[in-house]
């Protein structure tokens, strides 16, 4: 959720105490967030939330710009009408979160909405390695996404990769979600400090 910042250290004991756990099950949260990529061990200090440089996020930005254009190039002619009416009923959902300023519920949302859309390109490879990004990514997400004008322009986004998707248009989809994507590195960038 962003409360903890880059380079700040996990409280073990106070985790525990705050959730009535003993510190086994901390340590073993530690270590799968160290494995995704969001926290780093320290033997002997302890566990921190990740730092990434400008430059990582920037590989980053890069990476998951390329696998959501090849992503989405796939799910023009693997997604079923089916799917791409689940679609549509995400993004009605991620415009009444913007309309309720919810924004963990935007933030589920979105990432259900992008998820849907790599997962229906029908090749799981990719949608693990576009996870792996993403969940990367999200250490600086949080402080990106602030609401206001932003969230509305990423709701007008999802609507025409929905109907760049409805309408088979590969060309439209590649052209929406460039631009989307690019303008969500922008802000995520920005929020990135050496």
């Amino acid at each position: 959720s962003g409360i903890l910042r880059p380079g700040e250290p996990i409280n073990e004991r106070a985790l525990s105490e705050s959730n009535g756990l003993s510190r086994a099950p901390i340590r073993e949260a530690c270590r799968r967030l160290e494995q995704a990529g969001l926290v780093e061990i320290v033997v002997n200090r302890g566990a921190f939330v990740r730092t990434i440089t400008k430059r990582a996020a920037e590989e980053l930005c890069e990476v998951r710009l390329v696998l959501a254009r090849h992503a989405g190039r796939l799910a023009v002619e693997c997604m079923s009408d089916a799917d791409i009416g689940d679609l549509a009923r995400i993004m009605s959902a991620i415009e009444a979160a913007i309309e309720r300023r919810d924004l963990p519920e935007f933030y589920r949302l979105n990432h259900d909405f992008h998820m849907r859309i790599i997962r229906g390109s029908g090749n799981e490879r990719l949608a693990g390695i576009y996870e792996a990004v993403n969940k990367e990514l999200s250490l600086f997400r949080w402080r990106a996404l602030k609401g206001g004008i932003e969230l509305w322009e990423a709701a007008t986004a999802h609507r025409e990769i929905v109907e760049a998707l409805e309408a088979r248009n590969v060309e439209d989809l590649l052209e929406v979600v460039q631009a989307h994507l690019e303008a969500a590195n922008r802000r995520l960038l920005r929020t990135v400090v050496d």
